[in-house]
């Protein structure tokens, strides 16, 4: 395979060895699935930008398998990756890691035991570097960074209107679709809209900012509440 040229997608380097990053992990796959007709999307990074991520990208697929009914992509993701992951060093710590983040709840007066993607920052940090290496791939946008980025899961009902102004797509239907929406016009407030769905259930929503307008850091936001008598709930 070549080496890419030009610069890094996440960090912007330049003159520095660039390898081909997977924007959304290989991890996310199931061996039965990496077939040749499966074109995984790849991206020019650096070496730092490409392994700094993977502690996080490796705990991204734990929550995910964690949250929802399991489809069959999920199931033989246990039985195979995740199984052979938990046996080596840093299995243990993987471990804890994903129990700490179990919440106790009450459903149908029983206790149950659930987990929060849209609350974990790691998990939000990596949907960020999806975004930004789709932008790429697509050449929506470049250089897009994180301050511009707000994430979430999705949490309401997508307006049908909505779905037809913009383009689907498809990495392994039942593993990892999107959708995306480009706002053209310079003086819009929106830059992007993105919709991402991994093994059917866990969708997600990005939406980025025009580059004239970025949102407030949550350190900001403190600030402003602090200053103003308002919540930091209200930005």
């Amino acid at each position: 395979m070549r080496k890419p040229k030009g610069k890094c997608t996440y960090c912007g380097a330049e003159g520095v060895p660039l390898e081909r990053g997977h924007v959304v992990s290989k991890g996310l796959y199931p061996d039965s699935r990496r077939t040749p007709d499966l074109q995984l999307i790849t991206v020019p990074e650096c070496a730092a930008c490409n392994r700094g991520s993977s502690d996080d990208e490796a705990y991204f697929r734990g929550v995910l398998l964690l949250a929802g009914e399991p489809n069959e992509p999920v199931k033989e993701l246990w039985k195979t990756k995740i199984k052979r992951s938990l046996d080596e060093n840093d299995g243990p710590r993987r471990a804890k890691e994903l129990v700490e983040r179990f919440v106790p709840v009450i459903v149908d007066g029983q206790e149950r035991k659930m987990i929060y993607p849209g609350q974990d920052e790691r998990v939000i940090r990596i949907i960020k570097k999806i975004v930004r290496g789709l932008s790429h791939y697509h050449r929506v946008e470049d250089g897009i960074d994180d301050a511009r980025i707000r994430a979430d899961v999705l949490r309401y009902s997508v307006p049908g209107d909505l779905w037809s102004t913009g383009t689907f797509y498809r990495r392994g239907s039942d593993i990892f679709r999107y959708w995306c929406k480009k706002f053209e016009d310079d003086e819009k407030e929106l830059s992007s809209v993105w919709i991402l769905t991994f093994f059917d259930r866990r969708e997600f929503i990005a939406v980025v900012d025009a580059p004239n307008r970025i949102w407030p850091t949550l350190e900001e936001r403190r600030g402003i509440a602090k200053n103003s008598n308002a919540t930091v709930g209200q930005y």
